[in-house]
């Protein structure tokens, strides 16, 4: 009887297993990203502040298939001089971390955009930096 209620429940899982994997495979990858940009902005957002940066949120384009970073600049990197300065460190920074990450394969592969934009703490509506990235694997 206890075998039987073992090999019952084990069944039952898998069942549940395979459903849930089946049910999560008919969600388009865009359905998928901008449920990830969600779940990510819900439950961390906004960040910690980490040299001098948080991310106050994640959202998901559809139509133009873009991850969307938005994040404030605090302190001495709220300084539109400093950025217009090292534009072109911060554009090699966020290319080289988007393509070195593992996590963003499927969405790389998939031709999916990633774009920032770093506003000012001290003037919220302020843009210091926009980019947007389009890597190629």
């Amino acid at each position: 009887m206890k075998k039987e209620k073992i090999s019952f429940t084990i069944g039952l899982f898998i069942a549940f297993m395979i459903t849930t994997s089946l049910s999560s495979c008919q969600k388009s990858l865009e359905e998928r990203a901008k449920e990830e940009a969600r779940n990510f902005t819900e439950r961390l957002c906004p960040t910690p502040v980490v040299n001098f940066s948080r991310t106050d949120s994640m959202t998901f384009d559809s139509s133009t298939k873009t991850f969307v970073n938005h994040c404030t600049l605090t302190d001495k990197m709220d300084n539109q001089e400093l950025i217009n300065d090292n534009k072109q460190k911060l554009h090699d920074e966020f290319k080289k971390a988007i393509t070195e990450s593992t996590n963003l394969k499927i969405y790389k592969d998939a031709g999916f955009k990633f774009r920032y934009i770093l506003r000012s703490e001290s003037n919220p509506q302020k843009v210091l930096f926009d980019d947007t990235f389009s890597v190629e694997n």
